[in-house]
């Protein structure tokens, strides 16, 4: 059984392994959007399968494989429980879960629970590692499968494997080498569970850095160090955390709210003259003033397609 948000790369790869899907639990984001909003993306979706036969949500997803579907909001764990135990996996797989797990779920399975966590644990533990990676400026970040329990990302390794990234490198590129090194990692698991070859290595009950965190967006001007990081590592995290990227419009009269912003190139050079943070328009050109250098953006108005909007909201 496999418990997601989406239809994702790998729950994909689960369904093609020889391996049975027995059941695909859609978990509810954080902030659930109201019942209108999730009844037109529905009617969407649907209108765009009854014409292409190509599923955009996890519920007609799982309708086309014929396999059991349950849509999981917080709080609901004893509904789940009951369903979970109807389904019988021996195994559940975990790939981005909005909440913590409850343990009347996460024994049930003969095998246990398993999670695929994008850190090299104990490191990072909590909902947002990439971005706390991308922040500290970590170049060498990493893949953990680990057992579920009751703490946040402190049950046992399976597997774990180091993931190096370049400085700069875009979040697609970086979260594509991560998904597939959780595929690769998941896959070695099953099998070795399957064989009864599985090793497991405890965790420390410490770990080296701060909790990973959720942010606000509000948050996300005040975290940058304008100040002290030098041009590339305002660049580098940048590049990792464009879900923020309109936060740092809010905060320049320069441009209004219904435009965004996407990272270009940034180069070494004299801002003398400049105020660090803020956003500058020279003729056509805009840019970030750094301390040492230029981060140059293009800003365009936002338009992004309408079901790219709604799929995220959709059961």
């Amino acid at each position: 059984m496999v418990i997601t948000q989406g239809i994702t790369q790998v729950l994909q790869s689960v369904i093609e392994s020889k391996h049975k899907v027995v059941g695909i639990v859609d978990c509810a984001p954080i902030n659930e959007p109201n019942k209108f909003i999730r009844a037109a993306g529905r009617f969407l979706t649907g209108i765009h399968y009854s014409f292409t036969s190509n599923p955009l949500s996890l519920k007609l997803f799982s309708r086309k494989l014929q396999i059991p579907y349950y849509y999981l909001r917080k709080g609901d764990s004893k509904g789940l429980e009951i369903w979970v135990r109807r389904v019988e996996p021996d195994l559940i797989v975990i790939y981005s879960m909005s909440h913590l797990l409850k343990e009347n779920i996460f024994n049930i399975p003969l095998y246990g629970t398993i999670n695929i966590h994008y850190s090299y644990l104990p490191e990072y533990r909590g909902p947002n590692p990439l971005f706390w990676e991308y922040y500290d400026y970590i170049l060498d970040l990493g893949v953990t499968l680990h057992y579920v329990d009751k703490g946040e990302d402190t049950g046992d390794i399976i597997c774990q494997e180091r993931v190096i990234i370049s400085s700069g490198e875009k979040l697609e590129e970086t979260g594509q080498k991560l998904v597939s090194t959780g595929i690769k990692l998941l896959s070695e698991a099953m099998e070795a569970l399957e064989n009864g070859s599985v090793g497991i290595k405890q965790q420390p009950v410490d770990t080296p850095t701060p909790r990973a965190r959720k942010i606000k967006p509000e948050e996300y001007n005040k975290l940058i160090k304008w100040e002290d990081w030098g041009v590339e590592r305002v660049f580098h995290f940048l590049n990792g955390t464009p879900k923020y990227h309109s936060a740092l419009l809010k905060k320049n009269s320069l441009c209004r709210l219904g435009f965004s912003i996407r990272v270009l190139d940034y180069e070494n050079c004299n801002t003398f003259g400049y105020k660090v943070g803020n956003l500058y328009k020279d003729k056509s050109i805009y840019f970030f003033a750094c301390k040492d250098g230029k981060i140059y953006v293009e800003i365009k108005p936002f338009l992004d397609n309408l079901f790219a909007r709604i799929y995220p909201l959709i059961s």
